[in-house]
């Protein structure tokens, strides 16, 4: 079913002390997708500065910039109105990338050892399910157990994290049985924080499933970023000049009218 969605992200990083430069990429705007069609955008910083839109070897929007007078915190909102509706959605190739390990998700020993111990279905669809519900049931949800930093192994040893790591011990074993699988990152209906999942390639189609909620996707779900893993579609990732620490706020509003 279509879903008109409206979307807020809101982010304020605040440093203990003026930085004097500050260079930022940022991938918080969605971009038009197979089933994603975006009515209307924008993206406005404070400081005030102007910021280039450029699309990267995946396809995702990148808003790229810097900040060159000293600020002691960096503001920006992304709003806008996304028509969802996942009929839409139309066959796509699937670059062999999606079938490999990547930084974050090379399983080790104990992972594989885990997942040849499953009794897994052999059709694609069935088997991508299954692998959800064992990541879902093997993991707990515990914030702050991890960091953005964390590999799959690293996690999947702790026996818990966040969505990032519930996605990446995902992908790694989905390409461990035979998947092509590929990170995502975005916003899911409601209000909080930016969410990762997982989208597989289902009879040519890209399919989205969400380890952590233990669901496949549907229009409530709002795309920014794909990759093979986290590093490739991060939502910010800046440098500044100085030593100064920092602190972060995030609030996100995703509402549906249908």
């Amino acid at each position: 079913m279509s879903r008109l969605l409206h979307f807020t992200y809101d982010i304020l990083r605040e440093f203990s002390r003026p930085v004097p430069r500050h260079s930022f990429v940022l991938r918080c705007l969605p971009p038009q997708l197979p089933g994603q069609q975006i009515l209307d955008a924008e993206l406005v910083l404070d400081p005030a500065v102007p910021f280039s839109v450029q699309r990267d070897g995946f396809g995702n929007l990148l808003q790229a910039g810097c900040i060159q007078d000293p600020h002691a915190s960096f503001h920006y909102t992304a709003r806008g109105t996304a028509l969802r509706d996942d009929t839409r959605r139309q066959p796509e190739p699937c670059h062999p990338v999606f079938r490999m390990e990547s930084a974050y998700t090379r399983p080790d020993p104990d992972m594989t050892g885990w997942l040849a111990s499953l009794s897994l279905p052999d059709t694609p669809r069935q088997l991508a399910w299954a692998l959800a519900q064992a990541v879902h049931d093997r993991i707990a949800y515990v914030p702050g157990a991890t960091g953005v930093a964390t590999t799959a192994a690293q996690a999947f040893a702790a026996g818990q994290g966040v969505c990032q790591d519930f996605a990446h011990i995902y992908l790694a074993m989905a390409r461990k049985a035979g998947l092509a699988a590929r990170y995502v990152n975005g916003l899911p209906e409601g209000e909080g924080a930016s969410h990762a999942w997982c989208e597989v390639w289902l009879d040519g189609i890209w399919t989205g499933i969400d380890p952590t909620r233990l669901q496949w996707t549907d229009e409530g779900y709002l795309r920014f970023g794909i990759g093979r893993d986290f590093g490739d579609c991060p939502i910010e990732r800046g440098v500044f000049v100085g030593n100064a620490d920092q602190q972060q706020t995030v609030f996100m509003r995703v509402s549906a009218q249908q």
